[in-house]
């Protein structure tokens, strides 16, 4: 036993990723009778291309479609059974690889080695104390409204991926989670099989260190090599494949809507002013596009999810005043946001 044992994924959330997740997310839906147009609407994704397994998404794509998701369910704890459809081979050539792997301590180094190909929105910290494994969960994003169903997700997932690298159910010791415990909080331990910890300071999962050294089933040297070898090729393509304009997007994407100037935008990505204006005029873009274009995809959002009143969200918007509001929208969409509302309820 390697009590010094710590690995550590990525601090920041990939902008591409593949289209496995929505793929999962589309199955899930069929099981409540959602139809898969709905729950793509407005993503930019097509039904047909969820068989296509080279297909790269934005990380805002799968979290429209996944919000949708959690809105159009049934159940409110839809983020636990979406969990348990994210297994080892719902990962692709990642979970396929380390299934190939020779012990459990390989399978995990390998998975954080190539997270970005996992679709998380979390970074995982991983050490041994005490013939204790634990497992910190950050969160990577802030979304108030989708952040429980995207925790349970994540978490489910882990659990689900455990269970079958360990072959046992039982693989989880605690599990500490950093939000307050919801309505359906016994289904969490029905699933863990252990105690289950609310407004925890940090989400942690606690597990035996002995697993870690637990031989795989399916170890296969050479066949790992070469699903490795593909996972590397894969993280190359989606560096090679993001835009500029898609790395703004993703930037913006989580700081609500008091939006930096593109002066303030090129110190926190460490590029200069004049380079990103360059590499938008040959994308066929500017910040000012992307701004619109952003502001228009929350308009629509809290117009189809909230009540709030018009005036609430042109102020949420950041527009000066409800006019400036309606001329802008009028110009996306050809109508006010009223009569939007009226049919698209």
């Amino acid at each position: 036993m390697n009590d010094k044992f710590h690995i550590r994924s990525r601090p920041d959330l990939c902008v591409l990723r593949s289209i496995n997740d929505v793929a999962v997310f589309v199955r899930a839906a069929r099981h409540y009778g959602i139809d898969a147009r709905e729950l793509l609407a407005g993503s930019g994704i097509e039904i047909g291309e969820l068989d296509d397994p080279h297909r790269i998404i934005t990380a805002e794509q799968e979290i429209m479609v996944g919000r949708r998701l959690a809105q159009l369910a049934p159940v409110p704890w839809i983020g636990l059974e979406l969990g348990q459809y994210h297994h080892l081979i719902s990962k692709g050539k990642l979970g396929m690889a380390a299934m190939c792997c020779e012990t459990v301590r390989d399978a995990i180094k390998l998975m954080l080695s190539y997270i970005e190909l996992s679709s998380t929105y979390v970074q995982f910290d991983v050490t041994v104390k005490n013939n204790l494994v634990f497992t910190r969960i950050k969160e990577l994003v802030h979304i108030k409204d989708f952040r429980r169903f995207m925790c349970e997700t994540e978490i489910v997932s882990m659990h689900t991926i455990c269970t079958l690298i360990m072959d046992d159910i039982n693989v989880f010791k605690e599990v500490h989670l950093a939000y307050t415990a919801p309505d359906y909080a016994a289904k969490y331990e029905e699933i863990f099989h252990c105690p289950v910890v609310f407004d925890a300071p940090e989400h942690l999962i606690i597990f035996d260190a002995a697993l870690l050294d637990k031989p795989m089933k399916l170890a296969n040297f050479l066949t790992r090599k070469v699903l490795e070898q593909e996972c590397r090729q894969l993280c190359q393509r989606l560096k090679e494949q993001k835009t500029i304009k898609d790395k703004i997007r993703h930037e913006l994407l989580f700081i609500g809507t008091d939006f930096p100037t593109l002066d303030q935008l090129a110190r926190r990505i460490n590029m200069p002013e004049r380079t990103i204006r360059r590499k938008l005029t040959m994308e066929g873009t500017s910040y000012k596009d992307i701004l619109a274009e952003i502001r228009k995809n929350h308009a629509l959002e809290l117009i189809q999810t909230t009540d709030f009143s018009m005036d609430k969200i042109a102020g949420l918007l950041c527009y000066s005043d409800v006019a400036s509001f309606y001329h802008a929208f009028k110009a996306w969409s050809g109508t006010t946001p009223a009569s939007y509302r009226k049919k698209n309820p």
